[in-house]
C-alpha cells in the first residue's frame, strides 16, 4: 500500500514526466543515455576491476599481497585502464554523437553525417591547438581532459549546439544549392554533397572557438566550463553548515552532468594541511583523541557522505535490488553493484538513470547530507575518533570509517548508521519510482510514441509516390 503522500508525489512525478516526454531534447537524452549503457557498463567493470585487484594501492591487491604471486599484477591494470579510456573517457564524445544523432531524425536530418560533426566538434574543442597538433597532443587532451560520463553535460551541449548549427546552415544552402528535381534523383552522394557547407561551417567555428580556448589556458571546453563554476579556495571551510552547502552544490552539478569539487577520489586534496596535522598527532601520540581537526571534509564528507561514489550511490544501488519492481531497473543495479562498491558510479548514472531523471534528483541531493549528519554527531561530541590514516580509495565506503581508525568499532557502528540512513531516504522515491511505472504500464503516462519512433532507426521516409525506402542509421 502507498500512503497519501506517495501517491500525491507520484502524481506531481508523473505530471512532469508527461510535459518532458514531449520535449525533443529529453527524448533524445534518454536514448543517447541507453545507448551509452553498455560502453559505461563495460568500462566501470574495467575500471573496478583493475583499480581494485591489479594497482598497488588497491583495496583486493593490498588485502590478499597480489603482487607478490601476479608479477604481471600491473601490467594487467595497465591493460585494463587502458581499454576503460576507450569507454568511459570517451563517453563525453559518444554522448556528442548520440545527442545529435538521435536529434538530427527528430528534426528530419541527416542523422549520420550529424552525428559525426558533433563528435568532431566536440574533440576540436577539447584539444590545445596552441600547443601544438601532435598525436601525442591530441590523444592525451581526449584521455584527460574530463571526458567522462562525469562531463557528459559538455557533450549534449556540444551535441546541441552543432545540431541547430548544422540545421540552421542547411536551411540556408539550401536556398542556393542545387536540389534534385524528383526524389529518385537524390542519392547518398548528392545528400552528402548537400552536407559539405553546414559541415564546414561546424567544424570552423569549433576550430575557432578551440583557439580561443587554447588562449586561457584551460584543458578544453570541458575544463574552462569547470573553471567558470568552480569554487574559490577559501571557500572551503571546515565548518559542517559549509561542509553541507558544498555537498549540495557538487551533487547538483552530478545530476546535470558535471563534475563537481568533490570526488571520492580526490581524498585528502580539499583539506589535506589538516589532514596531515591529524595525522602528525596521532603518530607522536599513539592516540587518536584530543586531535586538532575533528571534523574536516575528509572525516564527514570522504567517510560518511560519498559511499559508492557521490550522492550516496551505493545506498541508492542497494535500494533498488531491494524494492525495485521494474526488471530493468534491477538488471542495472545488479550490474553497478561491485563498481560501486568500489566508489565507481557511473553505471548508476547513467543506466537508472541518475542524470536528468526528476525522480531521483531530490534523494540523490538529501541522502549524503542525511548521512553526514549521522556521521557527524558522534564526531562533534567525541564518540568517535575520526579518520586519520590513508585509506583504500577502492574500497568500500562502509569500512573507511573503521580501516582509516585503526578498526575502531565505534566509528563502524557509525558508517552503519549513516548507511543505512541514506538508504531510508531513497526508500519512498523507490516505492515512488514503483507507482509510476505501474501507472505507466496501465496507460496512464501517455508514451510519445510518435516523436520516438523517429530514434528507432525502422520508420519509412514519408510523402514517396513510390515503394518507400527504409531509413538507415546513417541515412
Amino acid at each position: 500500500m502507498f500512503s497519501p503522500l506517495e501517491n500525491w508525489l507520484a502524481a506531481r512525478y508523473l505530471h512532469i514526466q508527461t510535459v518532458i516526454r514531449k520535449k525533443k531534447v529529453y527524448i533524445a537524452v534518454t536514448h543517447t543515455l541507453g545507448s551509452l549503457l553498455p560502453f559505461v557498463i563495460i568500462g566501470s567493470m574495467l575500471q573496478a576491476v583493475s583499480r581494485s585487484i591489479f594497482m598497488q594501492n588497491g583495496f583486493f591487491y593490498s588485502i590478499y599481497h597480489i603482487g607478490e604471486w601476479l608479477p604481471a599484477a600491473r601490467s594487467i591494470g595497465q591493460v585494463m585502464n587502458a581499454l576503460s579510456d576507450i569507454t568511459i573517457n570517451f563517453s563525453l564524445f559518444l554522448g556528442a554523437f548520440l545527442f545529435a544523432k538521435y536529434l538530427a531524425r527528430l528534426y528530419n536530418l541527416n542523422d549520420g553525417i550529424v552525428g559525426w560533426v558533433a563528435m568532431l566538434a566536440a574533440m576540436i574543442l577539447q584539444v590545445n591547438l596552441l600547443a601544438g597538433v601532435s598525436r601525442i597532443n591530441i590523444g592525451s587532451s581526449l584521455t584527460n581532459n574530463g571526458g567522462g560520463v562525469h562531463n557528459i553535460f559538455v557533450g549534449l551541449l556540444v551535441g546541441l549546439a552543432a545540431t541547430q548549427a548544422y540545421r540552421g546552415c542547411a536551411w540556408i544552402a539550401s536556398h542556393w544549392q542545387h536540389a534534385p528535381a524528383t526524389w529518385q534523383e537524390e542519392t547518398f552522394v548528392t545528400r552528402g554533397l548537400h552536407a559539405v557547407f553546414p559541415v564546414s561551417v561546424v567544424l570552423a567555428v569549433a576550430v575557432g572557438l578551440s583557439l580561443l580556448i587554447s588562449l586561457t589556458g584551460q584543458n578544453g571546453f570541458a575544463g574552462l566550463l569547470l573553471y567558470s563554476i568552480a569554487l574559490p579556495r577559501w571557500a572551503f571551510s571546515h565548518a559542517i553548515v559549509t561542509i553541507m552547502l558544498i555537498t549540495l552544490w557538487n551533487n547538483v552539478l552530478n545530476v546535470v552532468g558535471l563534475s563537481g569539487p568533490l570526488s571520492p577520489f580526490s581524498q585528502l586534496t580539499v583539506d589535506s594541511t589538516q589532514s596531515s596535522k591529524n595525522l602528525t598527532v596521532a603518530l607522536k601520540t599513539g592516540s587518536l583523541n584530543n586531535l586538532p581537526y575533528r571534523v574536516t571534509f575528509h572525516t564527514v564528507y570522504d567517510v560518511y557522505g560519498a559511499m559508492g561514489g557521490n550522492g550516496m550511490t551505493l545506498a541508492l544501488v542497494v535500494a533498488i535490488i531491494l524494492l525495485s519492481r521494474q526488471p530493468d531497473r534491477r538488471k542495472v543495479g545488479w550490474w553497478a553493484l561491485f563498481p560501486t562498491l568500489m566508489n565507481f558510479n557511473d553505471i548508476a548514472l547513467v543506466g537508472f538513470p541518475i542524470l536528468f531523471n526528476p525522480i531521483y534528483i531530490v534523494p540523490y541531493l538529501l541522502a549524503p547530507l542525511v548521512s553526514m549528519t549521522v556521521g557527524w554527531m558522534p564526531l562533534h561530541f567525541g564518540w568517535v575518533p575520526p579518520v586519520v590514516y590513508n585509506t583504500f580509495n577502492t574500497g568500500p565506503g562502509f569500512l573507511t570509517a573503521f580501516l582509516g581508525t585503526n578498526g575502531n568499532w565505534a566509528a563502524l557502528l557509525t558508517s552503519v548508521l549513516a548507511f543505512l540512513a541514506g538508504l531510508l531516504v531513497y526508500v519512498p522515491f523507490i516505492r515512488i519510482d514503483n507507482l509510476a511505472w505501474l501507472q505507466t504500464l496501465t496507460g496512464e503516462l501517455p508514451t510519445q510514441q510518435q516523436e520516438e519512433a523517429k530514434l528507432s532507426g525502422e520508420e519509412l521516409i514519408p510523402a514517396r509516390p513510390h515503394p518507400a525506402i527504409k531509413k538507415t542509421e546513417s541515412y
